[in-house]
């Protein structure tokens, strides 16, 4: 099954895919996408984003939709230093597998529980393609 949200988060988890390929075990450390953020904790980042969007929609298919507060640049900066610590290798694994994941599961959602998270699921964001081509380009320009 598919939406509108399959392409672009298809190609952006394709991009996700390149870009990991091409880092070398150094380019996780290089600084990028802003004070403090380097290559491997925007990946990181990503994938802790991906992960809640897939955990939160398990939950709303049981209990159904409801909204999940969370202030997000507080929660950023408090998981930055974490975000930054997680090893090359793991992130590279783990960027993929939870980005491939979430995406199987926004293609799989029927029309109607896709509508209704469009209508009450604030703060998800069924479209993961923009926060990862944000954040991508954000690493590319670090790789220059």
């Amino acid at each position: 099954m598919s939406n509108q949200y399959t392409q672009l988060n298809s190609a952006e988890r394709a991009h996700l895919e390149k870009v990991i390929a091409r880092l070398s075990p150094s380019d996780y450390a290089r600084a990028a996408g802003g004070p403090g953020w380097t290559v491997g904790g925007l990946l990181a980042h990503l994938t802790f984003w991906d992960n809640r969007a897939l955990v939160l929609l398990a939950k709303w298919k049981k209990e159904g939709i409801g909204p999940s507060l969370i202030d997000t640049d507080l929660f950023n900066e408090s998981m930055r230093p974490l975000c930054n610590a997680v090893p090359a290798a793991v992130i590279a694994k783990m960027a993929v597998e939870t980005a491939a994941a979430i995406d199987r599961e926004i293609s799989a959602l029927s029309p109607d529980f896709l509508a209704k998270v469009e209508r009450e699921g604030t703060p998800v964001r069924l479209n993961r393609g923009l926060h990862r081509g944000h954040h991508l380009a954000q690493v590319e320009k670090a790789l220059v």
